[in-house]
C-alpha cells in the first residue's frame, strides 16, 4: 500500500465521462427518492447498475485514494455494464438469483477501500435486497484467522472469581447491559405465562373441557401458551438470540395480541421500550484491577444518549429510565475512581477497551479518551469535505477537533493509558485508538483495527449540503448506499496527510487473541497483557 507517499491534492474538477455512461442535463438528486434519479433502476438490471454507478460517481469522496490502489471507476463501467445487460436478455428465461446478483456486484464493489460503505440493492426478479459490505469481506479475506478468532465479546467473569491469581484480581466492579435486561424481562414473563396458561388449561380440562362451560378464551390461552414456548425457544437458540431486535419484535407482537387474555389469567406482559431495544451502547463495564488500574469497556459509543444533561427519560417509572441511571452509575464508577486515585497519587493506570466496538456518536469521545485529556477539545485529524458532484470537488481542508470533557477534571499525563483494540474495532473506536496512540503516555495493545474511519451521514437529508452521504431510501429505492460524508486524513511518517481507510491503525504491541485460553479458562490474554504492561511500567 502507498500510505507513506500519498499526497493530498485539493482539486476542483469536472471529469469528462466518455462512451455511453449515463449523463443528463439536470443535476439528479440521489439523496432522496427522486423519480428521475432512480427511475431506470426499477426497470432493468442494467438500469440499476447505471444508477448505482452514477450515484457512486457523484457521492463517493475518495476516488483519488482508490486511484492509488489502481481502481478505475470508468473501467468498471465499461467492463460490467455488458454483464448486467446480459441479465436483462429476454432470450433466456432463467431467473437471476440473489446469490448470482450479489456475486456479480461483489466482483467490483469489494475492491472499494472505504471501511464504512455498505449497499443494499434490489433483485428485480426475487424482490429481495442483497447487502454488500466490502470492509467485512476484506477483513475476512485478508486476515481470516484473526477476524474469526476475535468475533466474540469477552467478559470479566474469570477475574471476579476468588480463585484467580491476585495479579489480576478485581477489587471493584460495575456493569449494565440493555440486552441482559431485555432477556431477563422476556424470560421472566414467558415463564409466568407458561405457568399461568398451563394451570388454566389443566383446570378447564379437569372441569370437563371448554365446550361444557362455553369458555371463550380457551383457544386464545392455548395460543398464548404456544407463543410463550416459542419465545423461550428463541432465547435458547444461539443463532436467533444474537438478533435481539427480532426477539423483541416478536415478543412485543405477543404482548399486543394477548394483553387482555393474559390479564384474565393474572399475568401482565410488559411492552419492551423501543429505546431500550435500540440502545446501541449495548453494555458498559467498569473494573478496578489490582494495582489501581481503572478499566472501562463499551459495546458501542452511545453514552451521550444517557450521560448528556437532557438525555434522561422523563418517564421515571420505566425500565429504560432505570437502565439509564445504571449506565450513569457505571460510567461514574470509572471516571470518579480515576479522579480520586489520581488526586491521592494512587492511580496505577487506565485501560480503555474498544474491542468489537463498532463506533457511534463522536460526541462520546469526551466521555472516554476525552475524559483523560484537557478541556477545550483535542485536534485529532484533518477533514476533507466534498462540495460538488465532481469526483474531486472538495472544500478546503479543516482540522477536526474531538470534544473533551468540558468540566473540571484531572488530566492523566503521567500514568499509562492502555487501549485495547482489534479487527472488529471500527469508526470512533479507531479514532479513540488514534487518540491514545498520540499521547506520550498512551499505548495500544491488540491487533490492527478494522479500517473504517471516515465520518458517516446515513440520513439522506444531508445530501444537499455535502453532495455526499447516503443515497436512496433504504428498503424503498432499488439502490441504497451510505458512503462517507467526510474523509478523515491522518499525518504519515513523511509529513503528508492520508486516509487510513481499509487499513486502520496498528497497535503499539501486537497481541493476537488466544481463543483457546478464552474457551477453556475464560481468560483474556490481551487484557492480561494490558494489566502486565501497566503494573510493570
Amino acid at each position: 500500500m502507498k500510505h507513506n507517499i500519498y499526497i493530498i491534492a485539493i482539486v476542483v474538477s469536472a471529469l469528462a465521462l466518455h462512451g455511453c455512461r449515463p449523463l443528463g442535463d439536470d443535476l439528479l438528486s440521489y439523496g432522496q427518492d427522486d423519480y428521475q434519479a432512480f427511475a431506470e433502476a426499477g426497470s432493468s438490471f442494467a438500469g440499476e447498475f447505471n444508477t448505482f454507478w452514477m450515484a457512486m460517481n457523484e457521492n463517493y469522496c475518495i476516488w483519488d485514494y482508490e486511484a492509488e490502489f489502481g481502481l478505475d471507476w470508468d473501467e468498471v463501467y465499461d467492463t460490467y455494464l455488458p454483464q448486467f445487460e446480459a441479465l436483462d436478455d429476454t432470450t433466456y428465461t432463467k431467473q437471476v438469483t440473489d446469490e448470482q446478483l450479489k456475486a456479480l456486484y461483489s466482483q467490483f464493489v469489494d475492491s472499494l477501500h472505504d471501511g464504512h460503505i455498505a449497499f443494499r440493492i434490489k433483485n428485480l426478479h426475487t424482490g429481495k435486497y442483497i447487502t454488500l459490505d466490502p470492509n467485512v469481506n476484506r477483513n475476512k479475506r485478508e486476515r481470516p484467522e484473526v477476524y474469526a478468532a476475535e468475533n466474540n465479546v469477552t467478559t470479566l467473569d474469570a477475574y471476579l472469581n476468588g480463585t484467580m491469581d491476585n495479579h489480576y484480581q478485581i477489587h471493584d466492579y460495575g456493569t449494565t447491559c440493555s440486552n441482559d435486561i431485555i432477556v431477563q424481562i422476556i424470560d421472566t414473563t414467558a415463564h409466568r405465562l407458561l405457568r399461568a396458561t398451563e394451570a388454566y388449561i389443566q383446570a378447564v380440562d379437569a372441569a370437563g373441557g371448554p365446550d361444557r362451560f362455553n369458555d371463550s378464551i380457551y383457544v386464545a390461552v392455548e395460543n398464548l401458551n404456544y407463543n410463550a414456548h416459542q419465545t423461550l425457544d428463541f432465547l435458547a437458540n444461539p443463532d436467533i438470540a444474537k438478533n435481539i431486535s427480532l426477539i423483541v419484535s416478536e415478543y412485543n407482537k405477543m404482548s399486543q395480541r394477548y394483553t387482555i387474555v393474559a390479564r384474565q389469567i393474572g399475568v401482565t406482559i410488559p411492552v419492551i421500550d423501543e429505546k431500550l431495544s435500540k440502545d446501541y451502547l449495548q453494555f458498559i463495564r467498569f473494573a478496578l484491577f489490582e494495582g489501581n488500574i481503572a478499566y472501562l469497556r463499551l459495546g458501542g459509543f452511545y453514552l451521550s444518549n444517557h450521560l448528556s444533561a437532557d438525555a434522561l427519560s422523563s418517564d421515571t417509572g420505566s425500565v429504560y429510565h432505570a437502565y439509564q441511571l445504571e449506565v450513569r452509575k457505571v460510567w461514574h464508577q470509572w471516571f470518579d475512581t480515576i479522579q480520586v486515585l489520581h488526586a491521592n497519587g494512587q492511580l496505577g493506570g487506565v485501560i480503555i477497551d474498544v474491542r468489537n466496538n463498532g463506533g457511534g456518536y463522536t460526541s462520546d469521545y469526551k466521555y472516554v479518551v476525552g475524559a483523560l485529556l484537557p478541556s477545550g477539545g483535542w485536534e485529532s485529524h484533518t477533514l476533507r469535505v466534498k462540495n460538488g458532484t465532481g469526483r474531486l470537488d472538495f472544500a478546503p481542508l479543516v482540522p477536526f477537533i474531538m470534544e473533551t470533557y468540558p468540566y473540571e477534571h484531572a488530566v492523566i499525563t503521567t500514568e499509562p493509558i492502555v487501549l485495547l483494540a482489534n479487527s472488529h474495532s471500527l469508526s470512533l473506536s479507531e479514532n479513540s485508538t488514534w487518540g491514545v496512540k498520540c499521547q506520550p503516555n498512551g499505548y495500544v495493545i491488540g491487533t490492527r483495527t478494522a479500517g473504517g474511519l471516515s465520518a458517516l451521514a446515513t440520513d439522506p437529508k444531508y445530501y444537499s449540503t455535502t453532495y455526499s452521504g447516503a443515497f436512496g431510501v433504504d428498503g424503498k429505492t432499488p439502490v441504497y448506499g451510505y458512503v462517507p460524508k467526510y474523509v478523515c486524513l491522518y499525518p504519515q511518517e513523511n509529513g503528508d496527510l492520508a486516509p487510513m481507510e481499509s487499513f486502520g491503525f496498528e497497535p503499539d504491541e501486537s497481541v493476537p487473541f488466544d481463543l483457546q485460553l478464552w474457551n477453556t479458562h475464560g481468560r483474556d490474554n490481551q487484557l492480561e497483557r494490558a494489566i502486565d504492561y501497566i503494573q510493570g511500567h
